[in-house]
């Protein structure tokens, strides 16, 4: 029997040194068969150029899709899921890397428990001082609560996800930030999660090339987040809807803070600790915002009480 195959999604948008690394990480896979989709987000260098001397002859097939505009990155996912042929797709951000085994672990680990649709692994960050791994914490019960408070499961290039139910569940393309979580949430609604609790992908948050922070799209993410989902998690009683509040609260408060925008992050962190006082993380965090940079290093040891 042979193995299926597997279609690696790689979103591009304006980095052409970065999709040379990730496509670098695709081929390195020890997994076999893989399809190589890449969705160009309408990059001023095309990633057909950018690609053009790469060897990608190891691959079961491989195509470019460009965007004769530029749509957004949940856009170019939803486009890498609809090109597929594989039974699974499996999506990477053009600045990250996947480590060599990350294809046979996610595909064994669907294999092991038949309820499961996605598969997800853990993170290696590089930092400038370090680097720092984060493995995703195991999820007794519902897989669903637990996402409507915390995205329990990480970044998109963590994903694997059967091509059949990514097509039913296509990401919501109006959402410039959270996306990944609320994909997650109406997957988890589906099928079960299989967790690979290994650093099976690099993040590197020191690349000079990486995207700054855009607060204005979190608050839009935020804002369409709690819109979405308030009637679900309300459906889990009326403790739990603030408790979901809450966490989204903290999660674009959090984010403004480390931005700079301390009135905004206090607005926001007020608003956790309102809806729900039991989580004592949101008011530690509002207490590191009274003071706007000279709470900083208070800050910094805040931020490391998990994410």
């Amino acid at each position: 029997m042979t193995d299926p195959l597997v279609t690696a999604v790689v979103t591009t948008y304006d980095r052409p040194a970065n999709l040379e690394s990730a496509v670098g990480s695709v081929l390195k896979q020890s997994y076999d068969p893989v399809e190589l989709v890449v969705v160009d987000d309408h990059s001023e260098t095309p990633a057909e150029t950018v690609l053009r001397d790469i060897d990608l002859g190891a691959l079961a097939d491989h195509t470019v899709v460009r965007h004769g505009e530029n749509r957004g990155a949940n856009a170019a996912r939803n486009t890498g899921i609809e090109a597929a042929s594989g039974e699974y797709v499996a999506f990477l951000d053009d600045d990250d890397t996947w480590r060599s085994a990350k294809l046979t672990r996610q595909v064994r680990a669907i294999e092991r428990r038949p309820d499961a649709g996605v598969a997800y692994t853990g993170i290696e960050r590089v930092l400038p001082d370090g680097s720092q791994v984060d493995v995703p914490p195991a999820v007794d019960g519902d897989m669903t609560k637990a996402l409507l408070c915390e995205n329990v499961v990480g970044s998109m290039s963590v994903t694997m996800v059967e091509t059949e139910l990514a097509r039913s569940v296509p990401l919501d393309e109006r959402f410039p930030c959270w996306a990944d979580l609320e994909w997650y949430i109406n997957l988890s609604r589906e099928t079960a999660f299989a967790r690979v609790p290994a650093p099976l992908v690099v993040y590197d948050c020191s690349s000079p090339e990486r995207l700054s922070r855009d607060f204005e799209k979190t608050h839009a993410g935020y804002e369409l987040f709690v819109e979405a989902f308030d009637s679900l998690a309300a459906e889990y009683g009326p403790l739990f809807r603030r408790k979901m509040r809450g966490w989204a609260a903290f999660r674009a408060g959090k984010s403004a803070f480390h931005d700079g925008s301390y009135e905004r992050a206090r607005e926001l962190l007020v608003s956790a600790v309102v809806s729900y006082p039991l989580e004592p993380r949101f008011a530690k965090y509002l207490l590191a915002s009274l003071g706007d940079r000279r709470t900083h290093r208070l800050a910094r040891a805040v931020s490391s009480i998990g994410n």
